[in-house]
């Protein structure tokens, strides 16, 4: 079986998809294309790397997506993912998360099979000139005057500790709201709809270590965790003293690497009114000098300190610190990769409803596409495939030798 039939096998099987597009509302009246249609084919568009709608436009007319979507413009994606309602398009998002849980592909995590959410924001568009009515605002000073930048940022919740950052939820930044705010709205949302069981702990940069957010955590079920810098300055100096009465839990010295590492059980948050957990870490790396004419190694010291609810004290401190560590996995390896290789950022078309349901559409994408490469496709294979990029080639030519679909995901 050709690749792409075996892509389009795994989705309809494993996922269902065919039967989640009848989930999607669309506001048209009497649309001549469906928007089961625009839906799929800019699906297939994100998971082939197609960047932009005009290409997507000739794959409908004369390439891959001609018999497996049929013709479309450019215009009328955006229309119709305009008057997609950014709901159902979630809703489609929840019951693939459901259906992983459901088969068994979030099991085996890093950290004791908790499963640990990270939360951060990003920005995905600015422009000087194109806007819609939710675009945020701020302003530029230029060499020659002060503009207005148009832009959107978004906050994205994974679950990490897996093959690869499986992304879950996403909602965009509002007027008037700060990250971490909405990055509450979205935790609400993705306890609601998938239940509280769904999710053990989930954590953030510095910039959710807040009261707030911890309080808010617990009434949802959900342990909360952040890195603590010094905008917390007050717990900072109260684990910083208590660090100083006791000792390192943890001691390990490698080759290129030495770790010392604290648990602090009991740590006053005067902010917060409460005791938290704090885990202390420092290490010494074996590496280059920054001095880029120096080219001998040297040790180099680092430090990582994380604040957990109390709640979690029964999890050994080097699990806690590894969950602390991987907190960086949404930006080494899903941020980035998106942005490189997804085309997260390209400026495509600039509607209310269709911008966010665009991005929702290829954070699918990468969810499927990334399962079908790490649990289905390398897992069987003795000659592993290098890396997904170049499987993504690989099954774009296999489509265009296959331009006939072996299983319609259209309904």
């Amino acid at each position: 079986m050709s690749l792409i039939y075996c892509f389009e096998n795994y989705t309809s099987k494993v996922f269902k998809l065919p039967y989640l597009l009848s989930l999607l509302e669309d506001s048209r009246k009497n649309p001549y294309i469906d928007i089961k249609n625009i839906f799929i084919g800019y699906y297939y568009s994100s998971a082939f790397r197609i960047k932009a709608t005009s290409e997507v436009e000739e794959e409908t007319r004369k390439g891959i997506l001609k018999k497996r979507v049929g013709n479309m413009s450019d215009d009328t994606i955006g229309y119709g993912l305009n008057n997609l309602e950014v709901n159902s398009t979630q809703r489609v998002w929840y019951m693939l998360s459901k259906a992983a849980k459901r088969n068994g592909m979030l099991r085996e995590s890093l950290f004791n099979d908790y499963i640990v959410g990270v939360l951060d924001g990003i920005e995905i568009y600015s422009s000087y000139k194109r806007h819609c009515d939710k675009c945020l605002t701020r302003k530029v000073q230029t060499s020659k005057k002060e503009l207005i930048q148009y832009y959107h940022r978004a906050v994205v919740l994974i679950l990490s500790g897996y093959d690869f950052p499986v992304p879950i939820g996403m909602e965009m930044v509002r007027r008037g709201e700060d990250e971490v705010a909405c990055g509450l709205r979205l935790l609400k949302r993705i306890v609601k709809q998938l239940g509280k069981r769904f999710i053990d702990i989930v954590i953030g940069d510095a910039l959710y270590c807040r009261a707030n957010f911890f309080n808010e955590c617990e009434k949802l079920g959900v342990i909360p965790g952040a890195v603590l810098k010094g905008n917390q300055i007050n717990l900072l100096e109260s684990a910083k003293s208590l660090k100083k009465l006791t000792e390192p839990v943890t001691k390990l010295e490698e080759d290129k690497e030495k770790l010392k590492l604290w648990d602090l059980k009991e740590v006053f948050w005067e902010t917060a009114d409460k005791d938290v957990r704090v885990i202390w870490a420092e290490r010494e790396i074996l590496d280059r000098g920054e001095d880029s004419g120096d080219k001998s190694f040297q040790w180099i010291e680092k430090k990582n300190v994380f604040a957990f609810s109390k709640k979690i004290d029964h999890v050994p401190a080097n699990v806690l610190y590894s969950i602390g560590r991987h907190r960086w996995d949404i930006d080494s390896k899903i941020f980035m990769d998106m942005v490189k290789h997804w085309h997260l950022k390209h400026k495509t078309l600039h509607f209310e409803k269709a911008y966010e349901n665009m991005l929702s559409i290829k954070l699918i994408a990468y969810f499927i596409f990334m399962f079908f490469f790490f649990r289905h496709i390398n897992s069987r294979r003795k000659n592993k495939i290098k890396s997904y990029i170049q499987m993504a080639r690989i099954l774009y030519r296999s489509a265009c030798n296959n331009l006939k679909p072996q299983i319609i995901l259209l309904e």
